[in-house]
């Protein structure tokens, strides 16, 4: 085919939408207020009687919650729970807000809870409802007050331009699409740059979702693992920046997870990486 600019970045859309694409839970952010055990990013938390607040196992620094997420809340999506409730901490007092980059599963700054059990209003206690303290040195993406509560939709998503396998499925299933020599996007930049111009805008990414391929300002940590066997292939959650949400300098934060360790759900091996302009 000869096509180019919009007729091309169109073509390879659609062939990539119809080879691709992923279950994906998109959230709409509403500012305000959220229960307890709501879908939500921020806020005061439900502590389950016996445990404490999560802190950060060197420092003893109490952690602040990111967002949590119930699951009965949701649309149903294949292998995720279908109740329980998972609450993502992050430290305050760190500038890599607990994210450690040479290993991405130690959940030492931050952590992963999943209460698969949840009480009714009735039974919760006062002292099971907490929220972490900011002081003068608590620096997070989220501003001080931010609270969103989360309310998510089922959609489809192709494969985003900047997941590491976006140039293997390219050339997988647009081979007779491209002009000779291209192999991957950046390939095609320096040959039509209308064409990969529209493809940013038609390859929709989400500011906050489950599932689906994940967004990075820089480039997919997966990349470079030796076996891709080994790369998390579910995105357990996404938290673009977006209002008074900040990730450093316009970043976006990822967790990722093995589709096997989802259905187990196992959260201990899951992954957390950010980046940032």
């Amino acid at each position: 085919m000869n096509l180019t600019g919009k007729e091309l970045a169109a073509a390879i859309h659609t062939r990539l939408k119809e080879t691709t694409s992923k279950p994906t839970i998109v959230f709409e952010l509403e500012e305000g207020s959220a229960g307890i055990l709501q879908c939500k990013i921020g806020g005061a938390f439900f502590v389950p009687e016996g445990m404490e607040v999560p802190k950060n196992t060197e420092t003893g620094e109490a952690l602040y919650l990111l967002a949590q997420i119930n699951f009965e809340e949701l649309p149903p999506m294949e292998d995720i729970p279908q109740k329980g409730l998972l609450q993502i901490f992050i430290d305050g007092k760190d500038d890599l807000y607990g994210c450690d980059l040479d290993n991405k599963v130690n959940q030492k700054g931050w952590c992963i809870r999943f209460i698969e059990n949840l009480p009714s209003a009735e039974e919760m206690k006062p002292e099971q409802i907490q929220e972490t303290e900011w002081t003068e040195e608590t620096s997070l993406p989220l501003e001080r007050q931010t609270v969103y509560r989360l309310t998510g939709r089922r959609e489809d998503q192709p494969v985003s331009i900047n997941d590491y396998r976006f140039d293997k499925l390219l050339a997988k299933y647009c081979s007779d699409l491209l002009p000779e020599g291209v192999e991957g996007f950046f390939d095609l930049d320096d040959e039509d740059a209308e064409a990969c111009e529209e493809m940013y805008e038609l390859f929709e990414e989400y500011d906050c979702q489950i599932g689906g391929y994940p967004t990075f300002t820089q480039t997919d940590p997966r990349e470079f693992m030796n076996d891709e066997e080994d790369a998390p292939d579910i995105l357990l959650f996404q938290l673009d920046t977006a209002e008074d949400i900040m990730w450093g300098d316009s970043g976006v934060g990822n967790f990722f997870i093995k589709r096997e360790d989802l259905i187990k759900k196992d959260f201990s091996k899951v992954w957390y990486n950010w980046d940032c302009c």
